[in-house]
Protein backbone atom coordinates (compact mmCIF):
# COMPACT_ATOMS: atom_id res chain seq x y z
CA UNK A 1 0.00 0.00 0.00
CA UNK A 2 1.70 3.26 -1.39
CA UNK A 3 -0.31 5.60 -0.26
CA UNK A 4 -2.79 5.59 3.10
CA UNK A 5 -6.32 7.33 2.80
CA UNK A 6 -7.24 8.77 5.87
CA UNK A 7 -10.95 9.28 6.25
CA UNK A 8 -12.42 12.20 8.66
CA UNK A 9 -15.23 14.37 9.30
CA UNK A 10 -14.32 17.56 7.84
CA UNK A 11 -15.05 20.13 11.19
CA UNK A 12 -11.92 22.15 11.96
CA UNK A 13 -11.86 19.29 15.27
CA UNK A 14 -12.06 16.00 13.10
CA UNK A 15 -9.37 17.39 10.75
CA UNK A 16 -7.03 18.22 13.63
CA UNK A 17 -7.43 14.58 15.00
CA UNK A 18 -6.85 13.62 11.26
CA UNK A 19 -3.80 15.43 10.38
CA UNK A 20 -2.24 14.16 13.90
CA UNK A 21 -2.87 10.98 12.70
CA UNK A 22 -1.14 11.97 9.55
CA UNK A 23 2.16 13.32 10.78
CA UNK A 24 2.61 10.40 13.18
CA UNK A 25 2.95 7.89 10.09
CA UNK A 26 4.96 10.70 8.05
CA UNK A 27 7.02 10.51 10.89
CA UNK A 28 7.02 6.75 10.16
CA UNK A 29 7.71 6.71 6.81
CA UNK A 30 4.08 6.33 5.37
CA UNK A 31 2.77 8.35 2.53
CA UNK A 32 -0.90 9.37 3.49
CA UNK A 33 -3.92 11.63 1.78
CA UNK A 34 -7.00 13.11 3.90
CA UNK A 35 -10.22 12.17 2.51
CA UNK A 36 -13.31 14.79 4.03
CA UNK A 37 -16.52 13.27 4.48
CA UNK A 38 -19.52 14.69 5.54
CA UNK A 39 -21.89 12.80 7.65
CA UNK A 40 -25.70 12.84 8.57
CA UNK A 41 -24.34 14.46 11.91
CA UNK A 42 -22.90 17.37 10.37
CA UNK A 43 -26.41 17.74 8.47
CA UNK A 44 -28.27 18.41 10.87
CA UNK A 45 -29.60 21.42 13.60
CA UNK A 46 -32.49 19.10 15.15
CA UNK A 47 -32.10 18.18 18.68
CA UNK A 48 -32.96 14.76 18.15
CA UNK A 49 -30.54 12.11 18.65
CA UNK A 50 -32.05 9.47 20.41
CA UNK A 51 -32.80 7.47 17.16
CA UNK A 52 -29.26 8.28 15.28
CA UNK A 53 -27.05 6.67 17.84
CA UNK A 54 -23.40 6.73 15.13
CA UNK A 55 -24.43 9.80 13.09
CA UNK A 56 -21.31 11.23 13.37
CA UNK A 57 -19.17 7.78 11.91
CA UNK A 58 -21.11 6.07 10.00
CA UNK A 59 -20.53 7.88 6.39
CA UNK A 60 -16.89 7.65 7.05
CA UNK A 61 -16.98 4.20 7.96
CA UNK A 62 -19.19 3.19 5.10
CA UNK A 63 -16.29 5.07 2.85
CA UNK A 64 -13.82 2.55 4.23
CA UNK A 65 -15.85 -0.37 3.56
CA UNK A 66 -16.87 0.51 0.16
CA UNK A 67 -12.75 0.63 -0.28
CA UNK A 68 -12.20 4.38 -0.69
CA UNK A 69 -10.41 5.31 2.50
CA UNK A 70 -7.73 2.77 4.02
CA UNK A 71 -8.53 4.23 7.98
CA UNK A 72 -11.02 5.91 9.40
CA UNK A 73 -10.58 8.65 12.16
CA UNK A 74 -13.11 9.08 14.81
CA UNK A 75 -13.29 10.66 18.61
CA UNK A 76 -13.80 7.80 20.46
CA UNK A 77 -17.20 8.49 22.15
CA UNK A 78 -18.70 9.01 19.27
CA UNK A 79 -18.43 5.27 18.36
CA UNK A 80 -21.50 3.53 19.34
CA UNK A 81 -20.38 -0.32 21.40
CA UNK A 82 -21.90 -2.50 18.27
CA UNK A 83 -19.88 -2.00 15.09
CA UNK A 84 -20.14 -3.34 12.01
CA UNK A 85 -18.39 -6.60 11.35
CA UNK A 86 -17.00 -5.96 8.87
CA UNK A 87 -15.26 -3.44 10.56
CA UNK A 88 -12.30 -2.91 13.68
CA UNK A 89 -10.43 -0.46 15.85
CA UNK A 90 -7.34 -0.94 14.49
CA UNK A 91 -5.72 1.58 17.22
CA UNK A 92 -6.21 4.60 19.52
CA UNK A 93 -3.87 7.29 19.90
CA UNK A 94 -2.56 8.55 23.91
CA UNK A 95 -5.48 9.52 25.57
CA UNK A 96 -6.05 13.45 26.09
CA UNK A 97 -7.65 14.67 29.29
CA UNK A 98 -10.83 13.70 29.87
CA UNK A 99 -12.78 16.37 31.86
CA UNK A 100 -16.49 18.64 30.99
CA UNK A 101 -16.37 22.31 30.78
CA UNK A 102 -19.36 24.32 31.52
CA UNK A 103 -18.57 27.57 29.83
CA UNK A 104 -21.10 30.75 30.50
CA UNK A 105 -20.96 34.47 30.04
CA UNK A 106 -17.58 36.47 31.43
CA UNK A 107 -17.85 36.37 35.33
CA UNK A 108 -15.28 38.43 37.33
CA UNK A 109 -15.81 35.93 40.43
CA UNK A 110 -14.51 32.66 38.02
CA UNK A 111 -11.49 31.91 35.22
CA UNK A 112 -11.57 32.80 32.26
CA UNK A 113 -11.95 29.75 29.45
CA UNK A 114 -8.36 31.26 28.28
CA UNK A 115 -6.83 31.23 31.72
CA UNK A 116 -8.70 27.70 32.99
CA UNK A 117 -6.94 25.56 29.81
CA UNK A 118 -3.55 26.89 31.48
CA UNK A 119 -4.50 25.58 35.23
CA UNK A 120 -5.56 21.94 36.51
CA UNK A 121 -8.02 23.76 38.50
CA UNK A 122 -11.13 21.32 38.99
CA UNK A 123 -14.72 22.28 40.65
CA UNK A 124 -17.42 20.51 42.14
CA UNK A 125 -20.67 19.57 40.37
CA UNK A 126 -22.46 21.72 43.05
CA UNK A 127 -19.86 24.52 42.61
CA UNK A 128 -20.13 24.39 38.90
CA UNK A 129 -23.87 24.22 38.34
CA UNK A 130 -24.50 27.02 41.05
CA UNK A 131 -23.29 28.80 38.10
CA UNK A 132 -26.73 28.75 36.07
CA UNK A 133 -29.33 31.07 36.80
CA UNK A 134 -32.89 29.52 38.29
CA UNK A 135 -34.65 28.02 35.00
CA UNK A 136 -31.96 28.79 33.32
CA UNK A 137 -30.47 26.84 29.77
CA UNK A 138 -27.99 24.93 28.89
CA UNK A 139 -26.91 23.74 25.75
CA UNK A 140 -25.99 19.75 25.17
CA UNK A 141 -28.21 17.38 23.22
CA UNK A 142 -26.10 14.62 25.73
CA UNK A 143 -28.26 11.82 27.41
CA UNK A 144 -25.79 11.62 30.21
CA UNK A 145 -25.39 15.20 30.39
CA UNK A 146 -28.75 16.20 30.37
CA UNK A 147 -29.44 13.73 33.04
CA UNK A 148 -26.77 14.66 35.04
CA UNK A 149 -27.61 18.61 35.32
CA UNK A 150 -31.33 17.54 35.62
CA UNK A 151 -30.73 14.85 38.44
CA UNK A 152 -29.25 17.96 40.40
CA UNK A 153 -31.07 21.12 38.77
CA UNK A 154 -34.60 20.08 37.51
CA UNK A 155 -35.51 23.73 37.05
CA UNK A 156 -32.91 23.77 34.10
CA UNK A 157 -34.01 23.76 30.51
CA UNK A 158 -31.69 21.78 28.48
CA UNK A 159 -31.10 23.35 24.83
CA UNK A 160 -29.79 21.90 21.58
CA UNK A 161 -26.75 23.11 20.44
CA UNK A 162 -25.54 21.62 18.14
CA UNK A 163 -22.60 21.91 15.11
CA UNK A 164 -18.93 22.31 15.11
CA UNK A 165 -17.25 23.69 18.36
CA UNK A 166 -16.84 27.17 17.21
CA UNK A 167 -20.85 27.39 16.12
CA UNK A 168 -21.60 26.49 19.32
CA UNK A 169 -20.03 28.45 21.42
CA UNK A 170 -21.53 31.42 18.67
CA UNK A 171 -24.97 30.39 20.38
CA UNK A 172 -23.68 31.12 23.61
CA UNK A 173 -22.08 34.69 22.15
CA UNK A 174 -25.76 35.44 20.71
CA UNK A 175 -27.58 34.50 24.68
CA UNK A 176 -29.49 31.51 23.50
CA UNK A 177 -28.12 29.55 26.28
CA UNK A 178 -26.90 30.65 29.57
CA UNK A 179 -24.21 27.80 29.89
CA UNK A 180 -22.75 24.94 27.07
CA UNK A 181 -21.03 22.11 27.98
CA UNK A 182 -17.79 21.05 25.77
CA UNK A 183 -15.35 18.31 26.57
CA UNK A 184 -12.18 20.22 27.16
CA UNK A 185 -10.12 18.16 24.81
CA UNK A 186 -11.34 19.36 21.94
CA UNK A 187 -11.07 23.33 22.71
CA UNK A 188 -7.23 22.18 24.15
CA UNK A 189 -6.93 20.80 20.64
CA UNK A 190 -8.32 23.66 19.03
CA UNK A 191 -6.36 26.27 21.25
CA UNK A 192 -3.23 24.22 20.03
CA UNK A 193 -3.69 25.14 16.41
CA UNK A 194 -4.84 28.98 17.43
CA UNK A 195 -8.68 28.11 16.55
CA UNK A 196 -10.16 30.00 18.94
CA UNK A 197 -10.31 33.22 18.74
CA UNK A 198 -10.20 36.12 21.63
CA UNK A 199 -13.80 35.85 22.30
CA UNK A 200 -14.05 32.28 23.16
CA UNK A 201 -11.28 32.29 25.39
CA UNK A 202 -12.80 35.46 27.16
CA UNK A 203 -16.03 33.59 28.58
CA UNK A 204 -15.78 32.24 31.84
CA UNK A 205 -15.49 28.66 32.92
CA UNK A 206 -15.18 26.30 35.15
CA UNK A 207 -14.13 22.24 35.10
CA UNK A 208 -16.16 19.90 36.30
CA UNK A 209 -14.60 16.81 38.61
CA UNK A 210 -15.00 13.65 36.25
CA UNK A 211 -15.01 11.77 39.75
CA UNK A 212 -18.37 13.32 40.38
CA UNK A 213 -19.34 13.73 36.66
CA UNK A 214 -17.63 10.53 34.58
CA UNK A 215 -17.56 11.57 31.30
CA UNK A 216 -18.68 9.52 28.29
CA UNK A 217 -16.62 6.27 27.74
CA UNK A 218 -14.04 7.05 25.33
CA UNK A 219 -13.33 11.06 25.61
CA UNK A 220 -10.14 12.23 25.28
CA UNK A 221 -9.04 9.22 22.94
CA UNK A 222 -8.87 8.93 19.28
CA UNK A 223 -10.43 5.76 17.32
CA UNK A 224 -8.92 4.67 13.96
CA UNK A 225 -10.92 2.03 12.07
CA UNK A 226 -9.66 -0.08 9.51
CA UNK A 227 -11.55 -3.14 7.12
CA UNK A 228 -11.45 -6.49 9.62
CA UNK A 229 -9.86 -8.12 6.35
CA UNK A 230 -7.02 -5.24 6.20
CA UNK A 231 -6.11 -5.99 9.74
CA UNK A 232 -2.89 -7.83 9.21
CA UNK A 233 -2.06 -5.64 6.56
CA UNK A 234 -1.82 -2.70 8.26
CA UNK A 235 0.16 -4.34 11.99
CA UNK A 236 2.93 -1.58 11.36
CA UNK A 237 0.23 1.21 11.44
CA UNK A 238 -0.77 -0.18 14.44
CA UNK A 239 2.61 -0.55 15.41
CA UNK A 240 3.17 3.14 15.00
CA UNK A 241 -0.08 4.41 16.37
CA UNK A 242 -1.69 2.61 19.16
CA UNK A 243 -1.05 3.44 22.98
CA UNK A 244 -1.81 1.04 25.01
CA UNK A 245 -2.56 2.26 28.38
CA UNK A 246 -5.33 3.80 26.20
CA UNK A 247 -6.35 0.99 25.03
CA UNK A 248 -6.63 -0.99 27.57
CA UNK A 249 -8.72 2.28 29.45
CA UNK A 250 -11.33 2.85 26.93
CA UNK A 251 -11.79 -1.11 25.84
CA UNK A 252 -12.84 -1.34 29.57
CA UNK A 253 -14.94 1.56 29.73
CA UNK A 254 -17.00 0.23 26.35
CA UNK A 255 -17.06 -2.84 28.19
CA UNK A 256 -18.78 -1.85 31.20
CA UNK A 257 -20.95 0.47 28.90
CA UNK A 258 -21.77 -3.11 26.82
CA UNK A 259 -22.55 -4.79 30.17
CA UNK A 260 -25.07 -2.27 31.13
CA UNK A 261 -27.03 -2.71 27.90
CA UNK A 262 -25.72 0.71 26.51
CA UNK A 263 -24.90 2.88 23.35
CA UNK A 264 -23.06 6.34 23.37
CA UNK A 265 -26.49 7.78 24.10
CA UNK A 266 -27.25 5.74 27.32
CA UNK A 267 -27.36 8.34 30.25
CA UNK A 268 -23.72 6.59 31.26
CA UNK A 269 -20.81 8.42 32.57
CA UNK A 270 -17.46 5.49 32.62
CA UNK A 271 -14.08 6.90 33.38
CA UNK A 272 -11.26 3.70 33.38
CA UNK A 273 -7.95 5.10 34.41
CA UNK A 274 -5.73 2.20 35.16
CA UNK A 275 -7.03 0.24 38.22
CA UNK A 276 -9.31 3.06 39.34
CA UNK A 277 -12.85 3.67 37.70
CA UNK A 278 -15.44 6.28 38.23
CA UNK A 279 -18.96 5.54 37.06
CA UNK A 280 -22.27 7.03 36.77
CA UNK A 281 -25.56 5.56 35.53
CA UNK A 282 -29.08 7.21 35.25
CA UNK A 283 -32.10 5.38 35.14
CA UNK A 284 -32.79 4.19 31.52
CA UNK A 285 -36.54 5.78 32.32
CA UNK A 286 -34.59 9.00 34.06
CA UNK A 287 -36.48 11.34 31.49
CA UNK A 288 -40.20 9.94 31.74
CA UNK A 289 -39.49 10.21 35.75
CA UNK A 290 -38.13 13.77 35.29
CA UNK A 291 -41.01 15.30 32.86
CA UNK A 292 -43.49 13.58 35.75
CA UNK A 293 -41.81 15.83 37.80
CA UNK A 294 -40.00 13.10 40.23
CA UNK A 295 -36.34 13.04 41.15
CA UNK A 296 -34.08 10.12 40.01
CA UNK A 297 -31.24 8.28 41.55
CA UNK A 298 -28.01 7.45 39.79
CA UNK A 299 -25.94 4.83 40.18
CA UNK A 300 -22.48 6.18 41.70
CA UNK A 301 -18.76 4.39 42.43
CA UNK A 302 -15.51 5.76 42.40
CA UNK A 303 -12.69 2.86 43.49
CA UNK A 304 -10.56 0.12 42.55
CA UNK A 305 -11.98 -1.72 39.05
CA UNK A 306 -11.74 -5.11 40.88
CA UNK A 307 -14.25 -4.42 43.32
CA UNK A 308 -16.74 -2.51 41.40
CA UNK A 309 -20.53 -4.03 41.45
CA UNK A 310 -22.88 -2.53 39.56
CA UNK A 311 -26.52 -2.46 40.40
CA UNK A 312 -28.78 -0.71 38.26
CA UNK A 313 -30.85 2.08 39.54
CA UNK A 314 -34.54 1.57 38.13
CA UNK A 315 -37.19 4.64 39.85
CA UNK A 316 -40.70 3.60 39.89
CA UNK A 317 -43.22 6.02 38.37
CA UNK A 318 -46.36 6.46 40.75
CA UNK A 319 -49.62 7.44 40.42
CA UNK A 320 -50.66 10.87 41.74
CA UNK A 321 -53.34 11.03 44.61
CA UNK A 322 -55.65 13.71 44.62
CA UNK A 323 -56.84 14.72 47.94
CA UNK A 324 -60.47 15.16 48.12
CA UNK A 325 -61.11 17.99 50.74
CA UNK A 326 -60.00 21.57 50.53
CA UNK A 327 -59.27 23.91 47.62
CA UNK A 328 -58.05 22.39 44.62
CA UNK A 329 -56.42 24.06 41.60
CA UNK A 330 -58.40 22.80 38.61
CA UNK A 331 -55.59 22.54 35.29
CA UNK A 332 -56.60 22.45 31.83
CA UNK A 333 -52.66 21.81 30.92
CA UNK A 334 -53.47 18.14 31.97
CA UNK A 335 -49.41 18.31 32.99
CA UNK A 336 -48.76 15.31 35.36
CA UNK A 337 -45.47 17.39 35.92
CA UNK A 338 -47.03 20.59 37.11
CA UNK A 339 -49.55 18.42 39.15
CA UNK A 340 -46.53 17.03 41.05
CA UNK A 341 -44.89 19.45 41.65
CA UNK A 342 -47.53 21.67 43.10
CA UNK A 343 -48.93 18.51 45.12
CA UNK A 344 -45.07 18.79 47.00
CA UNK A 345 -45.98 22.19 47.64
CA UNK A 346 -48.97 21.65 49.04
CA UNK A 347 -51.17 22.49 46.52
CA UNK A 348 -54.32 19.92 45.16
CA UNK A 349 -54.18 19.64 41.23
CA UNK A 350 -56.78 18.19 39.27
CA UNK A 351 -55.79 17.38 35.34
CA UNK A 352 -59.01 18.12 33.32
CA UNK A 353 -57.98 19.09 29.87
CA UNK A 354 -60.89 20.32 27.59
CA UNK A 355 -59.31 19.87 24.11
CA UNK A 356 -58.78 17.10 22.25
CA UNK A 357 -55.65 17.68 19.67
CA UNK A 358 -56.16 16.03 15.89
CA UNK A 359 -52.55 16.08 14.11
CA UNK A 360 -53.31 17.41 10.35
CA UNK A 361 -50.01 15.91 8.85
CA UNK A 362 -51.10 15.85 5.52
CA UNK A 363 -50.64 19.93 5.72
CA UNK A 364 -47.29 20.04 7.13
CA UNK A 365 -44.30 20.99 4.38
CA UNK A 366 -42.10 18.46 3.61
CA UNK A 367 -39.04 18.08 1.41
CA UNK A 368 -38.12 22.43 2.45
CA UNK A 369 -34.39 21.75 3.08
CA UNK A 370 -32.67 23.43 0.36
CA UNK A 371 -28.75 21.45 1.03
CA UNK A 372 -27.28 24.00 -1.38
CA UNK A 373 -27.39 26.42 0.91
CA UNK A 374 -25.79 27.50 4.60
CA UNK A 375 -27.40 25.53 7.39
CA UNK A 376 -27.40 28.63 9.25
CA UNK A 377 -30.35 30.09 6.59
CA UNK A 378 -32.49 27.17 6.66
CA UNK A 379 -36.00 27.55 8.30
CA UNK A 380 -37.31 27.56 11.88
CA UNK A 381 -39.86 25.55 13.10
CA UNK A 382 -41.54 27.98 15.69
CA UNK A 383 -44.34 26.10 18.13
CA UNK A 384 -46.57 28.18 19.89
CA UNK A 385 -47.65 25.90 22.67
CA UNK A 386 -47.55 22.25 23.90
CA UNK A 387 -50.39 21.17 21.34
CA UNK A 388 -48.00 22.36 19.11
CA UNK A 389 -44.95 20.46 19.77
CA UNK A 390 -47.48 17.31 20.64
CA UNK A 391 -48.26 17.34 16.88
CA UNK A 392 -44.35 18.51 15.29
CA UNK A 393 -43.43 15.53 17.14
CA UNK A 394 -46.16 12.73 15.78
CA UNK A 395 -45.35 14.03 12.21
CA UNK A 396 -41.92 14.19 12.61
CA UNK A 397 -41.90 10.58 12.67
CA UNK A 398 -42.71 10.03 9.31
CA UNK A 399 -41.20 13.94 8.03
CA UNK A 400 -37.32 13.83 8.32
CA UNK A 401 -36.79 17.35 7.42
CA UNK A 402 -38.35 18.62 10.68
CA UNK A 403 -36.09 16.35 12.63
CA UNK A 404 -33.16 18.34 10.72
CA UNK A 405 -34.04 21.99 11.99
CA UNK A 406 -33.76 24.16 15.25
CA UNK A 407 -37.46 24.07 16.67
CA UNK A 408 -37.94 27.55 18.63
CA UNK A 409 -40.43 26.74 21.55
CA UNK A 410 -42.47 30.07 23.12
CA UNK A 411 -41.98 29.22 26.70
CA UNK A 412 -40.53 26.69 29.29
CA UNK A 413 -43.65 24.71 29.24
CA UNK A 414 -43.62 24.12 25.02
CA UNK A 415 -39.79 23.18 25.55
CA UNK A 416 -40.68 20.66 28.25
CA UNK A 417 -43.33 18.84 25.93
CA UNK A 418 -40.83 18.52 23.28
CA UNK A 419 -38.26 16.99 25.91
CA UNK A 420 -40.77 14.43 27.34
CA UNK A 421 -40.66 13.19 23.72
CA UNK A 422 -37.26 12.87 23.04
CA UNK A 423 -36.99 16.57 21.30
CA UNK A 424 -34.46 18.91 22.80
CA UNK A 425 -35.42 22.47 21.61
CA UNK A 426 -33.28 24.85 19.83
CA UNK A 427 -34.37 28.04 20.71
CA UNK A 428 -36.78 28.78 23.74
CA UNK A 429 -37.86 31.89 24.11
CA UNK A 430 -39.51 32.40 27.74
CA UNK A 431 -42.07 34.36 26.44
CA UNK A 432 -45.83 34.17 27.82
CA UNK A 433 -47.53 34.85 25.09
CA UNK A 434 -47.56 35.92 21.76
CA UNK A 435 -47.03 39.58 21.80
CA UNK A 436 -43.65 38.36 24.42
CA UNK A 437 -43.00 35.78 21.82
CA UNK A 438 -42.67 38.57 18.87
CA UNK A 439 -40.61 40.73 20.88
CA UNK A 440 -38.47 38.36 21.42
CA UNK A 441 -37.59 37.07 17.81
CA UNK A 442 -37.86 40.55 16.60
CA UNK A 443 -34.58 40.84 18.41
CA UNK A 444 -33.11 37.52 18.11
CA UNK A 445 -33.84 36.19 15.19
CA UNK A 446 -32.40 36.97 12.04
CA UNK A 447 -34.61 38.17 9.03
CA UNK A 448 -33.47 35.84 6.65
CA UNK A 449 -34.64 33.17 8.51
CA UNK A 450 -37.89 31.40 6.92
CA UNK A 451 -39.98 30.58 10.51
CA UNK A 452 -42.53 27.86 9.53
CA UNK A 453 -45.17 28.28 12.12
CA UNK A 454 -48.53 25.54 12.78
CA UNK A 455 -50.98 26.71 13.91
CA UNK A 456 -54.69 25.49 14.99
CA UNK A 457 -58.09 25.44 12.83
CA UNK A 458 -59.35 28.05 15.52
CA UNK A 459 -55.96 30.27 15.97
CA UNK A 460 -55.49 33.60 15.02
CA UNK A 461 -52.90 35.12 12.30
CA UNK A 462 -52.29 37.97 14.34
CA UNK A 463 -49.16 36.57 15.49
CA UNK A 464 -47.86 35.55 12.08
CA UNK A 465 -49.06 38.87 10.91
CA UNK A 466 -46.94 40.70 13.05
CA UNK A 467 -44.03 38.94 12.21
CA UNK A 468 -44.88 39.11 8.13
CA UNK A 469 -44.62 43.06 9.50
CA UNK A 470 -41.68 43.39 10.60
CA UNK A 471 -39.91 41.35 7.41
CA UNK A 472 -40.17 38.11 8.39
CA UNK A 473 -40.63 35.48 5.64
CA UNK A 474 -43.54 33.19 7.49
CA UNK A 475 -44.61 30.15 6.40
CA UNK A 476 -47.80 29.32 8.43
CA UNK A 477 -50.29 26.42 7.61
CA UNK A 478 -53.07 24.46 9.57
CA UNK A 479 -51.28 21.86 11.42
CA UNK A 480 -53.90 20.57 14.10
CA UNK A 481 -57.23 20.97 14.95
CA UNK A 482 -58.20 21.81 18.42
CA UNK A 483 -61.89 20.31 19.37
CA UNK A 484 -64.18 20.76 22.45
CA UNK A 485 -63.74 17.20 24.38
CA UNK A 486 -67.18 16.20 26.25
CA UNK A 487 -66.20 16.41 29.79
CA UNK A 488 -68.65 15.09 32.48
CA UNK A 489 -70.22 17.51 35.32
CA UNK A 490 -67.78 17.65 37.96
CA UNK A 491 -68.19 19.46 41.51
CA UNK A 492 -65.96 22.90 41.63
CA UNK A 493 -65.80 24.62 44.73
CA UNK A 494 -65.99 28.72 45.10
CA UNK A 495 -62.66 28.59 46.49
CA UNK A 496 -60.96 26.34 43.52
CA UNK A 497 -58.96 27.89 40.92
CA UNK A 498 -58.98 27.47 37.13
CA UNK A 499 -56.09 27.40 35.27
CA UNK A 500 -56.84 28.01 31.27
CA UNK A 501 -54.27 27.07 29.04
CA UNK A 502 -55.85 29.00 25.95
CA UNK A 503 -58.35 31.03 24.60
CA UNK A 504 -59.71 27.77 23.20
CA UNK A 505 -59.58 25.89 26.64
CA UNK A 506 -61.84 28.67 27.99
CA UNK A 507 -64.50 28.46 25.49
CA UNK A 508 -64.70 24.47 25.28
CA UNK A 509 -64.95 24.93 29.17
CA UNK A 510 -68.08 26.88 28.70
CA UNK A 511 -68.96 24.91 26.18
CA UNK A 512 -69.15 21.93 28.15
CA UNK A 513 -71.37 24.25 31.19
CA UNK A 514 -68.86 23.56 33.78
CA UNK A 515 -69.08 24.86 36.91
CA UNK A 516 -66.46 28.14 37.20
CA UNK A 517 -65.32 29.50 40.31
CA UNK A 518 -64.22 32.87 41.14
CA UNK A 519 -60.88 32.82 40.74
CA UNK A 520 -59.01 32.08 37.12
CA UNK A 521 -55.76 31.76 36.29
CA UNK A 522 -54.40 31.92 32.92
CA UNK A 523 -51.18 31.84 29.91
CA UNK A 524 -51.34 34.61 28.10
CA UNK A 525 -52.57 37.85 27.20
CA UNK A 526 -54.74 35.97 24.42
CA UNK A 527 -56.63 33.72 26.55
CA UNK A 528 -57.09 36.60 29.34
CA UNK A 529 -58.61 38.89 26.59
CA UNK A 530 -61.01 35.83 25.67
CA UNK A 531 -62.11 35.00 28.94
CA UNK A 532 -62.88 38.14 29.31
CA UNK A 533 -64.80 38.48 26.58
CA UNK A 534 -67.09 35.67 27.84
CA UNK A 535 -70.18 36.70 30.02
CA UNK A 536 -69.74 32.61 31.92
CA UNK A 537 -66.22 34.70 33.71
CA UNK A 538 -68.01 37.84 34.36
CA UNK A 539 -68.29 37.13 38.28
CA UNK A 540 -64.60 36.01 38.30
CA UNK A 541 -61.56 37.59 38.59
CA UNK A 542 -58.78 36.70 35.85
CA UNK A 543 -55.07 36.73 36.16
CA UNK A 544 -52.03 35.68 33.71
CA UNK A 545 -49.44 34.14 34.93
CA UNK A 546 -46.07 36.11 35.24
CA UNK A 547 -43.21 33.26 34.81
CA UNK A 548 -42.94 29.73 34.95
CA UNK A 549 -46.20 27.84 35.63
CA UNK A 550 -45.32 25.75 38.92
CA UNK A 551 -43.29 28.70 40.31
CA UNK A 552 -46.06 31.55 39.83
CA UNK A 553 -49.21 29.28 40.83
CA UNK A 554 -47.19 28.19 43.54
CA UNK A 555 -46.69 31.91 44.61
CA UNK A 556 -49.90 33.13 44.22
CA UNK A 557 -51.71 30.33 45.96
CA UNK A 558 -49.86 30.63 48.96
CA UNK A 559 -50.71 34.66 48.83
CA UNK A 560 -53.96 34.37 48.12
CA UNK A 561 -54.48 31.36 50.70
CA UNK A 562 -52.81 34.07 53.15
CA UNK A 563 -50.39 30.56 53.94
Amino acid sequence: MTQIKIGTRTSTLAMWQANKVRQILHDNGCKTEIIGISSQGDKSLGGDLASTVGQFIHAVDSELITGNIDIAVHSSKDVPVKMSDDIVNLAYLERGCTNDLLIFPKSKNHLSLGDLLHTDHTSSLLEALAVIPKSGTVGTVSGRRQSFILSQRPDVIPIAVRGQVETRLKRLRQGRVDAIVLAEIGLLRLHEIGALESWILDFSAVRISDEQWPTAPGQGAISIHCRALDVDLLNHLKSALNHQKTADDVSKEREILTSVGGGCQYPAGIKVDGDEVSIQVSPQNWREVFCQGLKFDSMRYHGPLNKMEINLPSTQISTTQQVDNGPKLISTLNSNRLARILQNDGINVLNQPVIELIPKADNWPSGFIDNSVSRSQWPYLVLTSPFAAKCAIEVAKTNGDLNRIQWLAIGEGTARACFMRGVTVSICAKSRDSVELTEFIKHKIDRNITLMIPRSNVGSTTFVDGLTDLGFNVKTWVGYENQPKQVDKMPVADNDVLLLSSPSSARAWVENDLPIPKNILCMGKASQEEIESLQDFANSTVEVLQGPTAEFVAKWWKSARGE
